[in-house]
């Protein structure tokens, strides 16, 4: 058989509950010229029979009778994938149409990107709303975003085969000593070698639910990221690259609010230091919004006290207005627990 354009990887155990709708979205791309390689990692619902009632041509299944884990899941569907270009979906994720079509040709006019990824909404209880990441970011923008937490859904990212091939000659593509943030490993394995992109269209619903890796592994995915962001940070910070990761993964991946006005001083100078190093003026304006984001944070999370840089006018009036409400709330709450200790 011809190999096509691109190859789309689904990773699956137990996902009958959204699996259906990641298939349809996969199976109305405006591109045609797809395969679609779902690996089955040991489900033991109804997504077996699910994916065997499927009677498009272009979709493969392999099959593991016992879990391999999320790295090795993904690595063995990589080494079915035929495509000039992988395109990577989770079985709970959904590709708007034009996903694919819009993601090939952009890596057609640019040769020295190896994946793109694009902008996202996010689905919650069935409504879809914005996800917060930064819009307009070109090459050199998610480098640095990069270099502060993970700036990529996976579901929406599509990489060069060739790119991956060429990791795979020192070992596994998807590094199980990484997962679950072996994505995030990966994206900056690449960066030695080529540069990163993110369209600014949403071309990709992810959905949030309890079930999903990045609730159940929470704990795990940020320390595994802390060691990513540790070891690119070694050149930079060198023997505060760990405690700098844990700022930046803590406060600028998982965004949790700064509690105190030290920690808000030691990120942003984390911040400032990577900018520092991706210096371009779109890197410049792109540090200031995220050290504006933090201090909002920081503000929205009840410590308006910590207010130190400025947005718009109302953006700044209404942080601070819900702060001072959170701050109120947390006093009482304080106080209530005084008086019933002190009853």
């Amino acid at each position: 058989m011809n190999a096509p354009r691109v190859s789309v990887l689904m990773t699956t155990r137990d996902g009958a509950a959204w699996i259906g709708e990641s298939l349809a979205s996969v199976f109305a791309q405006t591109m045609t010229d797809f395969e679609l390689v779902v690996v089955d990692d040991g489900s033991t619902d109804a997504t077996p029979a699910m994916l065997a009632a499927v009677r498009d041509p272009r979709i493969r299944v392999l099959r593991h009778e016992a879990s391999r884990g999320i790295a090795g899941g993904r690595n063995a569907g990589l080494a079915l994938c035929r495509g000039a270009y992988v395109a990577v979906l989770d079985h709970d994720d959904v590709s708007l149409p034009a996903r694919l079509q819009a993601q090939a040709d952009f890596l057609d006019r640019h040769a020295a990107v190896t994946f793109v990824g694009s902008a996202v909404r996010i689905l919650a209880d069935g409504v879809s709303r914005e996800s917060g990441q930064p819009l307009r970011v070109g090459s050199a923008g998610l480098r640095m975003l990069l270099h502060l937490g993970n700036a990529l859904t996976w579901s929406s990212v599509m990489f060069r085969r060739d790119a991956l091939i060429a990791l795979a000659a020192d070992g596994p593509v998807l590094r199980e000593t990484a997962e679950p943030a072996d994505d995030f490993d990966l994206y900056h394995r690449l960066l030695r070698t080529g540069e990163g992109a993110r369209l600014d269209e949403v071309l990709t619903l992810y959905r949030a639910h309890a079930g999903s890796a990045t609730h159940r592994l929470a704990e795990r995915m940020l320390s595994c990221a802390t060691t990513v962001l540790a070891e690119a940070y070694a050149p930079w910070f060198g023997e505060a690259a760990q405690d700098a990761a844990v700022l930046g993964v803590r406060h600028l991946s998982h965004r949790a609010p700064v509690p105190d006005a030290a920690t808000l001083d030691r990120v942003l100078a984390v911040i400032a230091r990577v900018a520092e190093v991706h210096d371009t003026a779109e890197v410049r304006l792109l540090a200031d919004e995220v050290a504006w984001r933090v201090v909002r944070a920081a503000v929205r999370g009840g410590r308006p006290w910590l207010l130190r840089r400025r947005g718009g006018w109302v953006d700044t009036g209404v942080s601070v207005g819900v702060g001072a409400v959170r701050a109120s709330k947390q006093g009482l709450l304080f106080l209530k627990k005084k008086n019933q200790k002190n009853f």
